[in-house]
């Protein structure tokens, strides 16, 4: 699943704001080039006729505050300037990068949209804030501008992606292409399970039973230091959560039932069918010494990285091929360091009631690409996209150079991770915003490419990945806003998450009371409204 730490446009100063803003937009002018983007390196031969001066393009970047030393900010480096030279400066285009910390990207960019200063090209993941924005009639139309400007870009989309980008019929959104959909597996120390002569646990049963020995048995003799099973905060900012493993207890849904309970804003689904036993089961769990009590203390899931390094973790759930576990120098390596003979394998063990492993998995599109209503350079920034989504572009912004930035194993790039190389690499894929992961044509080349990016996980990270789109199931679209959703969504969020946390560490004779309490409170604050609209939105898509 997404990351959830994301929020929405709420705040009333800056709807009003973003509202005045809008009463006085005056459409999207197309001055500036004209250029072809013939040439896939240089964005073609500029046009015989061209503005004096050069236009700005003006594109939002993500700021992780993660540069290397020697690299350069993420607004002036290597690929920056890569893109100036071979796109900005054969089409008479001046780019200039926006910087958005990573962290407080959609709080940044409402701001930037409110005051009218948001860059020509923005993007976000969060559906709550673009419902909001095609709502206030926030965002350009873009399809007009695809046909005219754009026959690469939608050839590279595709049908299937861009129509996540249309709302009321029309097209406001270039959603990015995301060529594996895989999010949550779930992990567990190999050696542990050698030491207990026990196998790699099927089922949620198999599991608990497991986690119950590891806590009884202790094979990695830490004392009371060990965590059967870990995770951290549930609202935090990292990848790491229990909600697969509570999810698989929600009872089989009819199809308006899917639409009605379940959310896209990444709120606990606390009235959904079963999600009650699955919170239950991990307050078991805790009255058990099997997870980490103080697991919402963990906001950045440092605590949880740690503990896993020195080997006080049984087993957790996670993003499959988490980079922060297995790339070089990271939390698996250490854990090697610290303790030698310490191995995770993958598992799949959460069963639902027909005995499957149900997971949420991706859309087949990432972020939201968007031109701003204010913007008086729309046709060049879908010009921009349209030259960033030819192959050999791509591939290069994507991987970088052969022999600078990366080496060939069996066809696909490895990247080089030496420091030279990673003062020039750091943050393409935040540059290469047209996708959301390397696509070679299939799942399984695009799988095997993945795994190579941790090359001494990676059989593990294959695993993970299989396992994480297995019985994998998308989150219901709708092609309107639902209004109750984002009206309430940020309360509806912080009180279903409050009593997500508050149930799960409560004794277990309080669990009922303390959890039911908080879905009563839950459907009175907004909770039934959206549940309501949700329904009546399912309806009006049927027919």
């Amino acid at each position: 699943m997404k990351t959830n730490h994301k929020k929405w446009f709420a705040a009333p100063a800056a709807a009003l704001l973003l509202a005045g803003m809008l009463s006085g937009c005056s459409g999207n002018s197309n001055e500036g080039s004209s250029a072809s983007n013939a040439s896939p390196a240089s964005g073609g031969e500029a046009a015989a006729t061209q503005s004096k001066d050069p236009v700005t393009l003006k594109v939002e970047v993500f700021d992780r505050g993660n540069a290397p030393a020697g690299a350069g900010p993420v607004t002036d480096n290597y690929w920056t300037q890569w893109i100036q030279k071979n796109f900005g400066d054969p089409n008479n285009i001046k780019m200039e990068f926006v910087p958005v910390p990573r962290n407080q990207e959609v709080d940044k960019l409402n701001v930037l949209m409110a005051t009218g200063d948001a860059p020509d090209l923005v993007f976000t993941y969060d559906m709550n804030t673009i419902y909001n924005y095609v709502k206030d009639g926030g965002l350009t139309e873009v399809g007009p501008l695809i046909e005219e400007n754009g026959p690469n870009l939608k050839k590279f989309l595709g049908d299937e992606v861009l129509a996540y980008g249309v709302f009321d019929g029309k097209q406001y959104t270039i959603p990015a292409k995301r060529p594996l959909q895989y999010a949550q597996s779930s992990y567990i120390r190999k050696d542990w399970l050698d030491k207990l002569g026990l196998p790699v646990p099927t089922t949620t049963d198999e599991f608990y039973e497991t986690m119950k020995a590891f806590k009884e048995k202790d094979p990695g003799q830490v004392g009371n230091k060990l965590i059967p099973y870990d995770f951290s905060a549930i609202d935090g900012t990292t990848i790491t959560s229990p909600m697969v493993l509570v999810n698989s207890f929600v009872k089989k849904l009819t199809e308006e039932e899917t639409y009605m309970y379940t959310s896209a804003s990444y709120i606990p689904e606390i009235s959904k069918p079963g999600y009650k036993e699955g919170v239950q089961f991990l307050n078991t769990m805790n009255a058990e010494g099997l997870i980490n009590s103080d697991f919402a203390l963990d906001k950045d899931g440092k605590q949880f990285e740690g503990d896993v390094a020195n080997g006080y973790v049984g087993a957790f759930t996670a993003l499959a091929a988490h980079p922060n576990l297995m790339a070089p120098g990271k939390v698996f390596d250490t854990l090697k360091q610290n303790v030698p003979g310490a191995e995770y394998v993958a598992m799949d063990p959460f069963t639902d009631e027909e005995g499957q492993t149900p997971k949420s998995i991706y859309d087949p599109i990432g972020m939201h690409i968007m031109i701003p209503k204010t913007s008086k350079h729309a046709a060049e920034a879908i010009k921009y996209l349209d030259w960033m989504s030819q192959s050999d572009v791509l591939f290069t912004l994507q991987n970088g150079n052969e022999g600078e930035h990366y080496t060939l194993e069996n066809g696909f790039p490895v990247a080089i991770t030496s420091d030279e190389a990673k003062k020039t690499f750091y943050n393409n894929t935040d540059i290469a915003i047209l996708s959301n992961g390397k696509d070679f044509g299939s799942d399984e080349k695009n799988i095997e490419a993945a795994a190579l990016q941790t090359p001494d996980y990676k059989e593990l990270s294959k695993q993970t990945i299989l396992n994480a789109l297995k019985d994998g199931y998308t989150l219901p679209r709708f092609e309107r806003p639902i209004e109750s959703e984002i009206k309430y969504g940020d309360t509806l969020k912080s009180k279903a998450t409050e009593g997500v946390v508050k149930s799960i560490v409560s004794s277990p004779d309080k669990f009922s009371e303390t959890y039911d309490s908080y879905v009563k409170e839950y459907l009175k604050i907004g909770g039934q409204q959206v549940q309501d609209e949700r329904k009546a939105a399912y309806a009006e898509m049927k027919k």
